[in-house]
């Protein structure tokens, strides 16, 4: 075989599975902290009117409840509306208390 004709070498993203690649994606979920509950936002997030500033509040210790109530004061009904389609889960007190203890 000629040395002009070798395969270059197969990147890892090439050699994943699409359920490798699902598993991936679902340890990346982005979530936000507002009034006790975590929202998933990962898949909505290019969908989010004011762009990515939202990921801002996915960082670990950030709670959104004030921000969000700030942004969006005059549609803050829309948006919990809207937010009553992403999947939630409760915040433990340990996760509550990491936003409490953060330093500014």
């Amino acid at each position: 075989m000629s040395p002009h004709l070798r395969t270059p070498p197969v990147e890892a993203e090439q050699c994943c599975s699409n359920a490798t690649t699902e598993n991936i994606k679902a340890k990346q979920r982005l979530e936000i902290l507002y009034d006790g509950y975590f929202y998933d936002i990962t898949n909505w997030i290019p969908y989010h009117p004011g762009g990515s500033v939202i990921k801002f509040y996915t960082e670990k210790g950030e709670d959104a409840t004030i921000p969000v109530q700030q942004f969006h004061y005059r549609s803050l009904s829309k948006v919990l509306s809207r937010m009553t389609s992403l999947k939630k889960r409760k915040a433990t007190e340990a996760e509550c208390k990491l936003n409490i203890n953060k330093t500014f």
